[in-house]
This record gives structure tokens, C-alpha cells and sequence, in this order.
């Protein structure tokens, strides 16, 4: 992703959009499928804001060049980190749709942007029917546990913008 940010998300059997992760300036999407050999990649990218991409052929980048050169070397170790990495997002995932309650999937994803952004105030990354997709729920059922925190005293929020008003609360809420 060379500018903007795009979105990458899979539909389940039952139609719904699930987001999987959000890509800014900078991270790159489809090694996995490029390293696997697989002609189908199984998740759908769209365009979150405006963006430029760049493509690669999946030769170019799994395959040595004749010179075994530095330069690719290095970048097939890079190429190794960043499949790594997705590795372990992959499996925040899955502790994602493991968490049973979805009052314990909001505060999670809170407690991560709170810690992301070091601020109790920040903005969402995702609107409300994405946040309703990557925590796999309705948009009502959603916009009714954000509101059930915020007369709780847990949260507060206006817009894409929340603020975590107490912060231990929050935390017990998925022990």
C-alpha cells in the first residue's frame, strides 16, 4: 500500500462481512498466498479511503534471482518477518471470535486502540458497521453494548471518537 488504506475481509457462508484487518501506507497484503502457490486469495481487498497500490508478480518476490544477490536476500527475510507477523495477527484473530461475549470482543478492541494510541481519548479506526464486522455482530447489537458501557460509566464516545473513563472496569470485563 503505497497511500491510503484499504480493507481486507471475508464473506461467511452466511453472506456477512467480516473485516480481517485494515492496511495503511506501508504493509503489504497477498504474500501469504504468494509463498503458499495458491492462484486464489481468500480474502477480498477494497479501498477504506482513497489509496494507491503496487502489484508484484509472486515470481518476482518468492523466487531467488540467478545472482543470489543481497538485496533479495534481504528482502526474503523481510518477506519471512512479515509472514511471521501475520502468523501471530492471524491468531489475535482467532482469540477475537473466541472471546464469548461481545461486550468482551468491544472492550478487548478498546483496551488495543488504548493501548495503540497511549491516550484515553482517541479516535476508532473502523465506523460503526465495521467495528459491527471485525467483531463479528449486527450494527444495533453493537451501537446497544457501546451504549449499556457508557451508562455503565465504562466509556465514553461522540462520533468516531471514544474515551475510556475507567479503564480497570474495563480491563475485568473479560476475566
Amino acid at each position: 500500500v503505497l497511500s491510503g488504506v484499504i480493507a481486507l475481509a471475508k464473506e461467511t457462508s452466511s453472506g456477512n462481512r467480516v473485516i480481517i484487518n485494515l492496511l495503511e501506507a506501508g504493509e503489504i497484503f497477498g504474500e501469504m498466498a504468494a509463498y503458499s502457490g495458491q492462484k486464489k486469495w481468500p480474502v477480498t481487498v477494497s479501498a477504506h479511503t482513497d489509496c494507491t497500490v503496487m502489484f508484484f508478480p509472486a515470481e518476482k518476490i518468492v523466487g531467488c534471482c540467478n545472482n543470489i544477490c543481497y538485496c533479495h536476500q534481504k528482502m526474503i527475510l523481510n518477506m519471512l518477518k512479515i509472514v511471521s507477523n501475520r502468523a501471530l495477527l492471524l491468531n489475535k484473530k482467532v482469540e477475537y471470535h473466541s472471546l464469548k461475549t461481545l461486550r468482551c470482543k468491544i472492550a478487548t478492541y478498546l483496551l488495543e486502540m488504548y493501548e495503540k494510541s497511549g491516550k484515553s481519548t482517541f479516535q476508532l479506526a473502523l465506523n460503526r458497521n465495521e467495528l459491527a464486522e471485525f467483531v463479528n455482530a449486527s450494527r444495533p447489537s453493537l451501537s446497544r453494548e457501546l451504549g449499556k458501557m457508557r451508562d455503565e460509566g465504562l466509556i465514553d464516545f461522540f462520533s468516531s471518537a471514544i474515551k475510556i473513563k475507567n479503564l480497570e472496569a474495563l480491563k475485568k470485563l473479560c476475566e
